[in-house]
């Protein structure tokens, strides 16, 4: 048994907090799923379809480490197996210091995932958007009715140039462009394309600047939950450490 109060409250909050980690992992583990049986509707918009395959393996992979870290936790906090509790809080710091370096890539590199996106998106448009059911189309359609945009850069990029508008010479950009879409007024895409007779009937903001102005808005409650998270990795190495020597100075 662990000496001491500190290591026994220690014990407690380590299988407490680890099991809704345990949890977690398991959550992700779904989403990943979810994500990689959903991944034809959006592939399109990362110019290749495996894209977000990869990406919900990772998620999957991460759901997984998540899982194993909170077993170990778990099982060496009720067994008081040392070489657990020194295996999960060498991960704890791996994974601290793997946030901060992807937290600075990201910050680094914000630029080029912005040109990226406007890139692969701009050229689904002149080249394989056609109105009709295909995945091109949906992947569009769904991004324009979620951010209530239209085109990469605005609804000028619905020009007479793009493979929609060389077929759609009597409208001004697809329907998903309209205000509330799908419940639209009719005849709020009327124009020539590129051209809409009134733009108040239709989104304004390209696609791209409605994508990064949401993450924008939402910095506040990103960041809070990094830094709790932070702050939660933080305490359960202290707890793991704590623990570590409590059953050390009973042995």
């Amino acid at each position: 048994m662990a000496v001491g109060c500190g290591a026994k409250i220690a014990k407690m909050l380590l299988f407490i907090i680890n099991f809704c980690v345990w949890a977690v992992g398991i959550v992700l583990i779904a989403v990943g799923a979810y994500v990689m049986i959903e991944a034809d509707k959006y592939s399109y918009l990362f110019g290749d379809e495996d894209t977000l395959t990869t990406v919900a393996g990772i998620i999957i992979g991460t759901g997984c480490f998540i899982f194993f870290v909170g077993f170990c936790a778990c099982c060496g906090a009720i067994k008081e197996i040392v070489c657990l509790l020194q295996v999960y809080a060498f991960l704890i710091v791996l994974v601290i210091i793997l946030e901060v370096v992807a937290a600075i890539l990201a910050f680094v590199f914000q630029d080029d995932l912005i040109k990226f996106m406007e890139e692969n998106i701009n050229k689904i448009i002149e080249e394989e958007y056609d109105g009709s059911d295909n995945a091109a189309t949906q992947s569009i359609d769904l991004v324009q009715k979620d951010f209530n945009c239209c085109g990469a850069t605005g609804y000028a990029d619905w020009d007479p140039q793009t493979l929609w508008g060389s077929t759609n010479s009597g409208l001004a950009v697809p329907e998903s462009c309209c205000k509330d879409y799908p419940n639209h007024d009719s005849g709020c895409n009327a124009g020539t394309p590129g051209n809409p007779t009134s733009t108040n009937k239709i989104n304004i903001d390209g696609c791209v600047d409605a994508f990064t102005n949401w993450i924008q808005d939402n910095y506040l409650i990103v960041g809070g939950v990094c830094l709790g998270l932070l702050v939660f990795e933080i305490f359960a190495v202290v707890f793991a450490c704590c623990l570590i020597s409590g059953i050390n100075k009973e042995a």
